[in-house]
């Protein structure tokens, strides 16, 4: 199966939420039955230094983020990251496929760090 990568722009409009977060805790637990995507079994603990998307009827993101071990995100504790995903019943998910990121960012989701300020200058526009 191939990976289809959208254009940073339609992975931006697609998303609930786009946010810059700090990794404070990541928890594995065993697979999930009866989760939005059955597989949602590890829970990121984030602090979301900037937000460039949420929906209109949330006030403020959660700090828990929920994703899975069959598509790892492989995001380290204290490192900081562009992530985005879907929100439903208030609980926020995300995965390794579909992450916003310049198209010169060659791993599945961006630190920080290897974004560069032209191009957070451009998502702010992205509509």
């Amino acid at each position: 199966m191939k990976i289809v990568v959208k254009p940073p722009k339609e992975t931006f409009c697609d998303a609930d939420w786009v946010s810059h977060i700090r990794l404070l805790t990541k928890e594995v637990g065993e697979l999930v039955p009866g989760s939005p995507q059955g597989i949602e079994n590890i829970r990121y603990e984030v602090e979301h230094v900037e937000v460039f998307k949420k929906p209109t009827d949330v006030d403020a993101l959660s700090t828990e983020i929920f994703g899975s071990s069959l598509g790892d995100l492989r995001l380290e504790e204290g490192k900081e990251y562009l992530l985005c995903g879907r929100v439903k019943d208030g609980k926020l998910s995300c995965a390794a496929c579909g992450q916003v990121k310049p198209e010169e960012v060659y791993l599945l989701v961006a630190e920080w760090n290897e974004i560069p300020a032209s191009f957070i200058e451009e998502m702010k526009n992205f509509e």
